[in-house]
């Protein structure tokens, strides 16, 4: 009952880097770093200023979880905070991104996973688009969804 309270409480919003990077970076902060031992190189890059942001909010307005995607198609930096995973908030996430590239009339979209995460984007229909390769240690795969 508490996740499912907690699920119904959050909200999404769409947003610009300018506009949210101080919680964006929080996030991305206690996931990437924290959790997952990688080096400050993926809190933010040149990217992040020109793409369009997806963040996620609690019922006290803090934000919990975020992703992005850049004009070209490529989503990335999907976080979400520990206490909120196994909400479905990381496919709310990107789902809001994929329709952003629809809108945008794009033809497809692109990820660059790490093998663990894998198997969620291939639940929604991402496929295998490149060979694995290695990124701050960890294998990595470009995968790739076509858009109608």
């Amino acid at each position: 009952m508490k996740s499912q309270t907690k699920k119904q409480q959050l909200s999404f919003k769409q947003t610009l880097w300018q506009e949210s990077l101080d919680d964006i970076l929080n996030v991305r902060h206690k996931v990437f770093m924290l959790e997952q031992h990688f080096d400050d190189q993926v809190l933010c890059d040149l990217k992040d200023g020109d793409s369009t942001h997806i963040i996620a909010t609690n019922e006290f307005d803090q934000v919990i979880a975020c992703g992005r995607i850049t004009d070209k198609g490529s989503i990335g930096r999907i976080a979400v905070l520990l206490p909120y995973r196994g909400l479905g908030i990381g496919s709310q996430i990107l789902n809001r991104l994929v329709d952003i590239a629809k809108q945008q009339e794009l033809t497809k979209v692109s990820i660059n996973a790490d093998l663990e995460n894998q198997q969620f984007y291939q639940n929604h229909q991402f496929c295998s688009a490149g060979p694995v390769f290695m990124r701050q240690g960890v294998p990595h795969q470009k995968l790739a969804l076509k858009l109608a």
